[in-house]
């Protein structure tokens, strides 16, 4: 809360908006994480795919969280959050691969 004051009182005593300010201080204004973890079929939670699951931030705004493919094999889902973080990255996003994703 005391960031975000901060950062809107910087921003007017500049003359900038918010958005122009997080240029300024080397904020990126496009944020993609890409998740890869486990998502139960059961209650007992033996059972479950591999979810992966992208959040998209333009600035403080939530654009998009959403689970975009689910596989049995964690290494598909592990190539396949590399592909989408690659993808996003050329797209201008700043991407971090997040969760189960290991190395």
């Amino acid at each position: 809360m005391a960031e975000d004051f901060f950062k809107e009182l910087m921003a007017d005593a500049l003359g900038k908006s918010p958005e122009e300010f997080s240029e300024i201080v080397g904020e990126p204004a496009k944020i993609c994480d890409v998740f890869v973890q486990k998502i139960y079929k059961d209650e007992n939670m033996r059972k479950f795919v591999w979810g992966v699951s992208v959040v998209i931030f333009e600035g403080d705004e939530l654009v998009e969280s959403s689970t975009y493919a689910a596989f049995y094999k964690w290494g598909l889902a592990k190539k396949y959050a590399q592909a989408l973080a690659d993808f996003f990255k050329k797209q201008g996003y700043e991407t971090h691969l997040k969760g189960e994703i290991g190395e």
